[in-house]
């Protein structure tokens, strides 16, 4: 993952997004989550960016492109209300979406 400043960078190798890109080009809907604590799902997370490169992924994030729209919880109240809303995912989600298909050996 090349160091980009503005924010969070997603894990998964081939793809460009970060939290200040995604708002610079107007993409107000993408969030930027952790990876999880638990080992086995972590490791799950680990294999799914197929990344060649050394870096650490209690310190990464992946982008919300990643993930079915099912992952997510809803807050109901804050849609009723017409709050914005904080998106989560749901306990032992997994990123399914724009993966790449084979590792990648860029740094």
């Amino acid at each position: 993952m090349s160091s980009r400043s503005g924010g969070s960078n997603c894990a998964i190798a081939t793809c460009d997004l970060y939290s200040g890109k995604s708002k610079k080009i107007g993409m107000t809907d993408i969030s930027f989550h952790r990876f999880p604590k638990d080992p086995d799902v972590q490791k799950i997370w680990t294999l799914k960016c197929k990344r060649g490169d050394s870096w650490n992924p209690s310190k990464s994030y992946i982008c919300s492109k990643h993930f079915k729209s099912e992952d997510f919880v809803r807050d109901l109240k804050s849609e009723l209300m017409g709050n914005k809303t904080v998106r989560r995912l749901k306990l032992g989600s997994i990123p399914t979406l724009n993966l790449p298909t084979c590792l990648s050996t860029e740094t």
